[in-house]
């Protein structure tokens, strides 16, 4: 214990509430942990799925006129995959966000039941 004539730190004084809210079960014992790809804000969410429509569509295209010039055909081909990139990067952007909205859905505790693997464990038997 401490002298009585000299008050206590606010260091330890923090201490004492901090263990006394967890005996009385008010704070958690441990923080949770934080890591994850999953974690990321809603501004990063939608820049990865606006990235990865992007990416597909200038690919696509580049390839397209690529083929365009070997084959001597402008620019129908360029306009073909253009298209095709459009909904390539457009099913890349579903399935990545249904891949996080399954990864909340298990980190809040529902189970992982959203997404399209919600019933792979759950196969008829004979």
């Amino acid at each position: 214990m401490t002298d009585p004539s000299t008050p206590p730190s606010l260091e330890e004084l923090g201490s004492r509430i901090a263990k006394a809210r967890q005996a009385q079960g008010l704070e958690p014992t441990a923080p949770e942990p934080q890591g994850g790809t999953m974690n990321a804000s809603g501004l990063g969410a939608g820049l990865r799925i606006s990235i990865e429509i992007v990416v597909a569509l200038v690919v696509s295209t580049g390839l397209g006129w690529v083929f365009d010039q070997w084959w001597g055909t402008t620019p129908w081909v360029m306009l073909v995959m253009f298209v095709l990139g459009g909904a390539a990067g457009i099913n890349n952007a579903i399935r990545a966000a249904n891949r996080m909205d399954a990864a909340a859905a298990k980190q809040a505790g529902q189970g992982g039941n959203a997404g399209p693997d919600r019933n792979e464990g759950a196969k008829g038997g004979d």
